[in-house]
């Protein structure tokens, strides 16, 4: 644990983006994995029902989703908010979090819904984000707002994504718990 701090200190350093990237997909995904493995191997054992193998194409899904798009995405978001807003005063972190929730928040979960149904081969890649979208996003206020004020308050901005990371592995559960929801 005492070499861990430093050698992801000197990997932000040298290329900041592709490591949170690394970081934030590896936990979005893991989430996906958690999710798989009670749903697939540890409910069947606890009701003596045969388990399920591993649903790697839904994985492969997440995967470019949590590696490459939503984590993009936060690294362009948080160089702008970040130069924009740069205090921690109790106004300026609230106005950060509404403009998190807002604009990054709101576009993300507009992607996410209709990539995952293109990447499913659905007919309407919109019919499950008009379904899904508004509870999605009342489910996202109540964990990210107080995580985000958290974030801004706490974090250095260097390791915002990886901070989202974490705390995205337990939206990504929540996440993937609903999109599951009509699966």
């Amino acid at each position: 644990m005492n070499r861990l701090l430093p050698l992801i200190r000197s990997k932000l350093g040298k290329h900041p983006t592709l490591t949170n990237c690394v970081y934030y997909g590896s936990l979005f995904c893991a989430a996906e994995v958690s999710q798989q493995v009670y749903i697939r191997k540890y409910l069947p054992k606890k009701q003596d029902k045969p388990t399920q193998s591993f649903d790697t194409t839904k994985l492969k899904h997440l995967s470019v989703w949590g590696y490459v798009m939503a984590p993009s995405y936060m690294a362009l978001w948080y160089s702008w908010l970040d130069t924009r807003y740069v205090a921690t005063t109790t106004r300026v972190i609230a106005l950060k979090v509404v403009l998190d929730q807002t604009l990054l928040t709101g576009p993300l979960l507009l992607a996410f819904f209709p990539f995952m149904s293109w990447c499913e081969g659905k007919e309407n890649i919109f019919a499950e984000l008009k379904e899904k979208l508004l509870v999605t996003y009342m489910v996202s206020c109540c964990w990210w707002l107080p995580a985000q004020a958290i974030n801004f308050k706490l974090v250095p901005p260097k390791y915002r994504i990886i901070y989202n990371g974490v705390c995205g592995f337990v939206w990504a559960n929540i996440l993937c718990a609903i999109k599951r929801g009509s699966d």
